[in-house]
């Protein structure tokens, strides 16, 4: 059966002219140099950046070892200098995905001092998708395609997965050291010029040698000399052997106690348990080391940085408090290279939710950033001054969303500003208004950084202008399309016939009425446009109701 990595074809790729092929490691990267991988079919979303991450991290290892600065295009080069990482293994032990002999590594797969202690590896699990990182309430159909259809780089990939994004799952089941709490996500934020996994991975290699002595600089305890693939480390599960420093800062981890063997003809995986904190022996308070993480400061009196994922996911505030806080720098691969500054380039945001007990679901974003904004991830300045709009203006957004809410409540309470009396056990005002809320954040996200931008760009002096007019323009303003919700939802709420006239007035008064007040966004209206907007909606209220244009408001 195929087993060495370095050596046979067993990783399947598509490429840029159509063809699918097998391809061993070396082959892999000269692919993606050349720029030539569309895809690798074996690959499922979620397991994207892990991929990537370890892609990156082994040849940025293997270049800094063999003392190259530009990464080989030909296979045969890449196989020397990934094979220079383990001169101790000149039977290519680590680069294998079976070896039978337990006290010897694997391909991401730790040996074990002793043979004495395979009575450890007590569970046995018979896919790849019953040993992934994926918690789910259910066997979604990827699943099961996956299972009834098992290639080799099924397992490669899986394993690869597990090893360095894997959380806490349960007593014995400890996560990896690049994760702040057991709970946490391995998310990821990196710029590059192209999204092709070929590009990508080469910029985030180049990019990653050159903040090497940034890193050794900045995070105790790394050492140039360190420990760099944790997998060919003996390891028993047990506290005394967790590591406590002295790591390559490009090192690749492995959490759990795992090794595949083959049974039957068909490969398996064994599994056994480690102690508390697995191979982790320090607390790192958010200095992960991991360089597609915002790098905490020592003084944050946050704690870790926020760019674990939660329920919103990648939306606009999420990304803005995770890249311009002041408790923290921007990911050593958010940088750009010296090269890059002047240039337009795209930030990629990947992530998996994580929280006690499940996944819930991987997510991707791609933002394409200006020369101006570029240069604020490089040390240009002005990363402060963009995080300070930044929060403006979802100040802004924050108003107008909690006034279309309370204008949409109003409105499906009948009219009736007294919320509580609608307690039948159907859904109540704000619940019901809540999906419309949630449908202008999705529209203000859409195209929230190429606005900010916009601003970021322009003169102090012009920002106020080009501010408003994204606030409110007539057409596309955030109030303008809060005004559009505002009156779908009237068009699709249930309302009693008798009421609806008085409903929509009252949501029509509270959200122009709010808005122009203290607590909104007063300085958008002067008198004249209060007058004229107040008369518009009058007559597109009449418009709507023609039968009930003579009712009072408070009828």
């Amino acid at each position: 059966m195929p087993n060495n990595i370095l050596t046979e074809r067993l990783i399947r790729m598509d490429k840029s002219d159509g063809s699918r092929v097998a391809a061993s490691l070396p082959e892999v990267y000269a692919a993606l140099m050349a720029d030539e991988v569309e895809a690798f079919p074996a690959l499922r979303p979620h397991q994207r950046h892990a991929l990537h991450a370890f892609l990156v991290q082994l040849g940025a290892m293997a270049m800094h070892e063999a003392g190259l600065t530009e990464p080989p295009v030909v296979s045969g080069h890449w196989r020397r200098i990934i094979r220079g990482l383990t001169p101790g293994w000149p039977c290519d032990e680590p680069w294998q995905l079976v070896v039978c002999d337990i006290t010897k590594p694997a391909f991401m797969q730790p040996p074990a001092s002793s043979k004495e202690l395979e009575k450890d590896y007590k569970n046995s699990v018979g896919t790849p998708d019953e040993l992934d990182m994926l918690v789910t309430s259910k066997n979604h159909d990827v699943k099961s395609e996956v299972a009834g259809e098992v290639q080799t780089d099924d397992w490669a990939f899986v394993i690869i997965t597990l090893q360095t994004m894997a959380g806490y799952d349960g007593a014995g089941n400890y996560g990896i050291s690049r994760m702040p709490s057991g709970y946490g996500n391995r998310s990821a934020f990196s710029l590059t010029a192209s999204i092709s996994a070929g590009g990508h991975v080469r910029h985030d290699i180049v990019a990653l040698l050159q903040h090497r002595e940034e890193m050794l600089n900045d995070i105790a305890y790394l050492a140039d000399s360190g420990k760099d693939l944790l997998w060919v480390e003996t390891w028993d599960g047990t506290e005394k052997e967790a590591i406590a420093g002295g790591l390559d800062p490009f090192y690749i981890e492995v959490c759990r106690r795992i090794r595949l063997v083959k049974r039957g003809g068909t490969l398996q995986s064994i599994r056994a348990p480690s102690k508390r904190r697995g191979r982790r022996a320090i607390d790192m308070k958010g200095l992960t080391g991991d360089p597609w993480q915002p790098v905490g400061i020592n003084t944050n009196p946050r704690g870790t940085p926020p760019a674990f994922l939660g329920p919103r996911k990648f939306g606009y505030e999420r990304v803005v408090d995770g890249l311009t806080s002041p408790d923290w720098k921007p990911p050593y691969l958010l940088r750009p290279l010296q090269s890059e500054r002047d240039k337009e380039m795209l930030l990629v945001a990947r992530g998996m939710i994580r929280g006690e007990g499940g996944t819930s679901g991987y997510h991707e974003r791609t933002i394409p950033l200006k020369p101006k904004v570029v240069r604020v991830f490089g040390r240009g300045g002005g990363l402060e001054e963009l995080g300070d709009i930044a929060r403006e203006r979802i100040e802004q957004v924050g108003k107008v969303k909690n006034i279309l809410r309370h204008a949409i409540a109003t409105f499906a309470a009948n009219g009736d500003s007294d919320f509580g009396a609608h307690r039948n056990g159907q859904p109540s005002p704000n619940q019901l208004a809540q999906p419309w809320a949630n449908r202008l954040d999705e529209i203000v996200d859409a195209r929230f950084f190429e606005h900010l931008q916009d601003e970021f760009e322009e003169d102090a002096s012009e920002r106020d202008d080009v501010r408003k007019q994204w606030l409110r323009n007539g057409n596309d303003g955030v109030i303008d399309e809060a005004e559009k919700v505002l009156s779908a939802a009237q068009d699709a709420l249930p309302c009693l016939s008798v009421q609806k006239f008085k409903a929509r007035v009252r949501a029509d008064s509270i959200f122009w009425g709010r808005l122009r007040g203290n607590e909104g966004l007063p300085s958008l209206f002067d008198s004249q446009e209060e007058e004229e907007t107040w008369e518009n909606s009058d007559q597109t209220t009449q418009e709507r109701n023609p039968t009930e244009g003579q009712m009072t408001l408070f009828e």
